[in-house]
């Protein structure tokens, strides 16, 4: 038979088949052709064409195509974000459930980021990493220029969860100022925890400063029964918690102007605000510190979990366009 002709019989039992629902046999036996022959028209017609892109698979947990358009949407509303704390942070205010893999193929993808390169990691040695709130302290102070003089910021970090327990702007160095800083901080503790609590008082770990190797600085410890651990001289790495802190907030206050010290003030209470309960901190899971200190950073990264498992399980019976939808089972999946 003709090409033409097969072409008119293939058309023709397709049209049949999507304005009656019939069968293609049925089609086929009107017509007086044997179903035989049809099919083995199909055959020759692939092998006789030219190669084409190969079909690709139905992947059943790929990304939609709107969360995959609200995913770069976010991204361009928020250029200043990597997209590991975006894909936390799209997760926690419910925008799309997404893996950060995910997100940076989806953004990969519209080159809406640089491709990046592994590094080696440096991590800290597990005995010297503190296991809850409250049981180390690093404290360190910052210097920062206002209206052309120089202050301290001088700040108690909680080594566990990364929170800044207690910061001052001070006008100078001693030690007489910095223990009244650190009597305030302790303080502050002591009263939060109340009087019937009777937990360890954090250690202080601090560099070389003579306001830190001070006479007051050691009696106000002292009088608080805690310890105090200096790093080695020259090596700021070892205090490197509480000096990466001081970065981040060195360069948010780039986009400041400091005119006097209260409106410095100010800026600094707003800016450490947004370190402790805004800013997700990628070594805590990208959850804030403020989860770690006071909050149950277990329950949020399980809830976090459950999110991601009821997307992909919703996303599979879309991609595959199950008609029978089934019940999710969080607990048995796993989130890839």
């Amino acid at each position: 038979m003709p090409i033409e002709l097969q072409e008119q019989v293939q058309a023709m039992v397709t049209e049949t088949k999507q304005r009656s629902g019939w069968p293609a046999r049925r089609t086929l036996r009107r017509l007086g052709i044997c179903p035989s022959s049809y099919y083995r028209w199909g055959k020759e017609e692939r092998w006789t064409k030219p190669p084409s892109e190969p079909v690709r698979p139905v992947q059943a947990y790929e990304a939609l195509k709107e969360e995959k358009q609200a995913v770069c949407d976010y991204a361009l509303k928020h250029a200043e974000i990597r997209h590991r704390e975006l894909a936390w942070r799209m997760v926690d205010e419910d925008v799309a459930y997404l893996s950060p893999s995910t997100v940076y193929r989806t953004l990969k993808e519209r080159n809406l980021v640089c491709p990046w390169r592994r590094r080696e990691k440096r991590t800290r040695d597990e005995e010297e990493r503190a296991s809850r709130a409250d049981e180390r302290w690093a404290t360190d102070l910052m210097y920062i220029q206002v209206s052309g003089r120089t202050y301290y910021l001088v700040t108690f970090l909680d080594e566990y969860s990364r929170y800044i327990v207690h910061h001052e702007l001070v006008s100078n160095m001693e030690g007489v100022t910095v223990s009244l800083v650190a009597q305030a901080a302790i303080e502050q503790l002591v009263g939060s925890r109340g009087a019937q609590d009777d937990q360890r008082m954090p250690d202080i770990r601090s560099d070389n400063g003579s306001c830190y190797i001070s006479r007051d600085f050691r009696g106000v410890l002292d009088e608080y029964g805690m310890s105090h651990q200096r790093i080695t001289p020259h090596c700021p790495e070892e205090n490197g918690l509480i000096e990466r802190s001081n970065r981040t907030i060195r360069e948010a206050l780039e986009a400041e102007n400091l005119r006097e010290v209260e409106q410095a003030g100010k800026v600094l209470g707003r800016i450490i605000n947004w370190y402790n309960h805004e800013r997700l901190h990628r070594a805590l899971g990208y959850l804030r510190p403020a989860d770690y200190y006071r909050g149950d950073p277990q329950q949020l990264h399980e809830a976090r979990r459950l999110k991601l498992s009821q997307a992909r399980h919703r996303r599979k019976e879309k991609n595959l366009q199950l008609r029978q939808l089934t019940l999710p089972l969080p607990s048995q999946e796993i989130v890839s």
